[in-house]
């Protein structure tokens, strides 16, 4: 079936080009409103779009087939990113191409606003000489304020340290082992306001960070502070930020992102102590070809492979991160497809618990995966990664993850249990080398398979002949046998075949299996 992607705006011809050569049937159009979008979205697996375009919800819900929306550059605010995630569709950004050019135009803001570059120089050019109104200070031996240490914050943070400047940060989505890497100290929000001499913004805009900057933390900020936002406008609230200006509490602020662009209120941006710039970020050749280009090359892996970068309504994964996190979601989704088609009866609670050097892996896109893999035989394509979650307890099935530091077998371990009205069943894997997956427990009962293809799970009686009777009888229904492993727990008097077989196996077969004499029970299980 060929994949349909709709380009509205922003993306390079050498991004088309990438996407062209995998067959891929493009349709590019002009920016569009809402509702002239509804009526063209249905048949597109992928949308490009940059900021003319709103994606609203209307959109998403007329767009059957979308998969995911790919926006060049870093903001994502014209698509409903809530909406997005309960379609289980993945939006990606490309920050990576914006990198150099917003990191430099930070440290532009961050001299400007220390020194007063450009009133002087239109000073001059009003044919004044005037020497003393410009006085300065220097970054060298000051406290900068870090708030936000994604990729931009930390490579402003690498700069200014460069500088002489003492680097602090606010992040609380960041692990100290981030910070340190980067040398820089972890403070809370109240301790970087409090102890900032120059403070710059790098965060995301979400509910929770919208006005960021109010009274509130106006009030608390170290007077004579400087400030730089070359993030989100609406992080700060203009009002305040006025106030404060105005008052002299802060001494000077450079502002490249507007709440609205262009401004309605230009009192802030007219502000003798701010320097204001029309959000040029990401305004130079170089930055607007990589993004434009770097956002076609996610889509198209993402429709490949499933292999997903810089998707800002799932965690964040990319580069030698998701190299790492990947397989061991491979493992978790395969052990959720297992235990869904082993468990009869309603799905109440989904547990992953992450022993050994797993430990060191966030557990949460893990816990994703293993829940897409749980819900995946009965919700189809409607559940993926990004949605999972959030379906499984619309359903009200408890989502629960642990880690572990109890010695097992093996270098790196993962459990997974699903609990059903009417079973509670756990199965273990493991990985071998960077990205072999095994199988190594099935209900309490030691194993090593590959998690892959059509399975047989058999539960018997541990006595001799059930195994014989079973080939047998797969040989006359002609089941072809690629793998058979064999456990069984001592004492119990119980024993577990796990089968690969070439082909999926007929409920009828299924059923002959169940009557051999010693079987208890028998599923069959398709792992893609």
């Amino acid at each position: 079936m060929s994949v349909r992607i709709l380009v509205l705006e922003g993306i390079t011809e050498r991004g088309l080009e990438v996407l062209k050569v995998e067959g891929f049937t493009i349709d590019q159009q002009k920016a569009l409103p809402p509702a002239e979008l509804v009526k063209i979205v249905a048949p597109y697996d992928a949308i490009l779009v940059r900021s003319g375009s709103q994606i609203t919800a209307e959109v998403l819900a007329a767009a059957t087939k979308l998969r995911v929306i790919g926006r060049p550059g870093v903001g994502v605010d014209n698509v409903d990113l809530e909406a997005a995630t309960r379609r289980g569709v993945v939006v990606m950004n490309s920050p990576g191409g914006n990198l150099v050019s917003t990191t430099e135009l930070a440290l532009a803001l961050l001299f400007s606003v220390a020194r007063p570059i450009p009133a002087a120089d239109a000073s001059m050019k009003a044919g004044k000489w005037d020497r003393k109104s410009f006085a300065g200070a220097e970054l060298h031996g000051k406290r900068l304020g870090v708030v936000g240490l994604g990729r931009i914050g930390r490579e402003v943070a690498a700069r200014c340290r460069a500088l002489g400047m003492d680097v602090q940060a606010f992040d609380p989505f960041v692990a100290p082992a981030v910070a340190e890497s980067v040398q820089v100290k972890l403070l809370s929000f109240d301790e970087l306001l409090q102890s900032s001499d120059f403070i710059t913004i790098h965060s995301v805009l979400t509910k929770e960070t919208k006005h960021l900057f109010g009274k509130e933390a106006f009030a608390k900020i170290k007077p004579g502070v400087r400030i730089v936002n070359a993030a989100r406008g609406e992080l700060i609230d203009d009002d305040a930020l006025f106030a404060a200006l105005e008052s002299g509490r802060v001494a000077g602020a450079a502002i490249d992102v507007h709440a609205q662009e262009p401004p309605l209120d230009w009192r802030v941006a007219k502000h003798p102590r701010v320097v204001a710039t029309p959000h040029i970020g990401a305004a130079t050749a170089e930055a607007q070809e990589r993004v434009g280009t770097d956002i076609a090359y996610q889509v198209r892996d993402y429709l490949k492979g499933g292999l997903m970068q810089n998707a800002v309504n799932f965690y964040a994964l990319a580069g030698d991160l998701y190299d790492q996190v990947r397989p061991a979601m491979d493992l978790a989704e395969r052990l959720g497809m297992f235990l869904a088609q082993v468990c009869p009866g309603t799905m109440e609670r989904v547990e992953v618990g992450l022993y050994g050097e797993l430990r060191e892996i966030d557990v949460k896109p893990i816990l994703s995966a293993a829940v897409t893999g749980v819900l995946k035989p009965s919700l189809g394509s409607g559940v993926t990664l990004v949605n999972a979650v959030t379906l499984a307890r619309e359903r009200h099935i408890e989502v629960l993850e642990s880690t572990s530091s109890a010695r097992v077998a093996f270098a790196n371990l993962m459990v997974v249990r699903l609990k059903t009205g009417e079973r509670d069943f756990s199965v273990a894997g493991t990985l071998f080398g960077s990205s072999h997956l095994r199988l190594v427990d099935v209900d309490g009962v030691e194993m090593d398979a590959i998690p892959q293809g059509n399975l047989l799970l058999v539960k018997n009686d541990d006595t001799p002949g059930v195994v014989g009777h079973l080939g047998t009888l797969l040989g006359e229904r002609q089941v072809n046998i690629a793998r058979m492993t064999v456990g069984r727990k001592r004492g119990s008097g119980r024993a577990v075949m796990l089968i690969e077989v070439d082909n999926e196996v007929s409920a009828e077969t299924l059923q002959a299996v169940a009557q051999v004499p010693g079987i208890r029970e028998a599923r069959a299980i398709k792992l893609g």
